[in-house]
């Protein structure tokens, strides 16, 4: 994987607040990742969940939890615009140079997830399969995040 392969890609993303009890989905451990109806279902907190979901699918994943939560203490708002995902192949060693996560990949395993900082940078990284980590960063950091990266990985050939 090369930083210059990266390529920003939309989702959904639509974050949830409510009591672990009322959800409509098992609720996944602290750090992990779920999937309900073909959307990624990732723990933030105790009571917050990040639904990622194809681009342009946050209207019906809105309505969907609008409908399962009704009568329920909740909070569901499109962060859509507040995130732009990446897809890095392999990029674990990239990520870790500037990430205090332990990402080596004998612990950071699939279906995980964490938020932290890659450099100066707030990003939320997860772990797809054993090869592809999606990092969702904030969009007046992309350039920064693309560019960080690029350094590593030029340090790195």
């Amino acid at each position: 994987m090369t930083a210059e392969d990266l390529v920003a890609i939309e989702r959904a993303q639509v974050s949830l607040r409510a009591d672990p009890r009322s959800l409509p989905f098992e609720p996944p451990d602290p750090n992990t990742s779920a999937t309900w109806s073909a959307r990624d279902i990732l723990w933030l907190g105790p009571d917050e969940w990040l639904v990622v979901g194809e681009a342009g699918s946050e209207g019906s994943i809105e309505r969907e939890l609008r409908d399962a939560l009704a009568g329920q203490h909740h909070s569901i708002v499109d962060v859509s615009a507040n995130r732009i995902a990446f897809d890095l192949t392999d990029g674990l060693d990239l990520l870790a140079s500037g990430c205090g996560l332990d990402l080596d990949p004998n612990r950071w395993l699939p279906r995980m997830c964490a938020q932290s900082l890659f450099g100066g940078a707030q990003v939320i990284l997860h772990q797809l399969d054993e090869r592809t980590t999606r990092a969702f960063v904030r969009p007046s950091f992309a350039g920064y995040f693309v560019e960080r990266l690029r350094i590593s990985a030029s340090v790195r050939s």
